[in-house]
């Protein structure tokens, strides 16, 4: 795991658990089977960078699913993982057991790919074009483009957990534009970039002389 970087003191005390341990009798003893891999799996599901010596554990962390009869069991699932990652001798010390819990809940929710692809939605770039009349009706006529956008546009709170606790290591995300224009999570470390060049694209001209909602206007003159 020496490709990780250092993931503060906390992180620090589980690499030395995966380490070579030397006994009085000059033998060395590995860390081996279950408690290894989740060791590796609380120092992988701690940073996004993740080489891969990451694949085995992460292999069997995400592996473990629970269902009922309606499908993927969330609760026990979480549980199951936690119960998995608590298999790590460090797991009894000071602050691992809240540091479990928000991976637990959070790993594989929080980040970009995820959060765009679970709240993804339409919004649409709209403008009047006249009236069609019937009788002495007058409805308005619209020109709609649909635009794909991601409604969430603040973290669930597990996620914040996740992200936020002391010992997690680059895996911040933001909010890109905004939900009616065509808005989109990232890293944190790629959004001034991916800021500019939204604004760039969906401001100026681009914007100019027409509306932007989450609903389409044809629909909503109909109500």
């Amino acid at each position: 795991m020496h490709t990780l970087p250092a993931l503060r003191a906390g992180a620090l005390a589980l690499a030395c658990v995966l380490a070579p341990a030397a006994h009085a009798n000059g033998t060395i003893e590995l860390l081996t089977g279950i408690p290894r891999l989740a060791c590796e799996a609380t120092l992988c599901l701690s940073s996004s960078l993740r080489p891969g010596e990451c694949s085995p554990s992460l292999d069997h962390y995400f592996g473990i699913k629970k269902f009922n009869k309606r499908g993927l069991d969330w609760s026990a699932t979480v549980a199951a993982r936690r119960a998995f990652l608590s298999e790590c001798p460090a797991s009894g010390e000071d602050g691992m057991a809240q540091r479990i819990d928000a991976i637990s809940h959070g790993a594989g929710k929080c980040d970009a790919e995820y959060l765009n692809s679970s709240y993804s939605g339409t919004a649409y770039k709209w403008r009047e074009r006249g009236y069609s009349y019937a009788g002495d009706n007058a409805e308005p006529v619209y020109e709609v483009h649909s635009l794909r956008t991601v409604t969430l546009t603040q973290l669930p709170a597990y996620c914040v957990v996740y992200n936020d606790h002391a010992w997690t290591y680059e895996l911040s995300i933001q909010y890109v534009g905004r939900p009616a224009m065509g808005g989109y999570w990232i890293k944190s470390e790629d959004y001034d970039a991916a800021q500019a060049k939204w604004e760039a694209e969906h401001t100026g001209q681009w914007a100019s002389g027409w509306n932007f909602s989450l609903t389409d206007p044809r629909h909503r003159s109909n109500d």
